[in-house]
């Protein structure tokens, strides 16, 4: 992990944070709460513990309005394209 970039992976799901793009938008904790959350300094993390389903996951990177969350299943990114 860099420091820039947070990168969890899960079974088949890999979600990295670009800590840098991130602005505090907090799209992706209304999206998928049970994934991320912000941290003191109102940038996105990804939590420990049961993340919430593919579909959801998904949707709060598609509502990231910087980019900063990539996400990966199997090996293969799958947002942003």
């Amino acid at each position: 992990m860099a420091n820039n970039i947070t990168v969890i992976k899960k079974a088949d799901i890999e979600i990295r944070v670009i800590r840098n793009l991130c602005i505090g938008a907090g799209t992706c904790v209304v999206y998928a709460p049970s994934t991320f959350d912000l941290d003191e300094d109102n940038i996105a993390i990804i939590k420990s513990g049961n993340w919430d389903r593919l579909e959801k996951i998904f949707a709060a990177a598609e509502s990231c309005p910087t980019l900063a969350i990539e996400l990966y299943v199997k090996g293969k990114k799958v947002y942003p394209k």
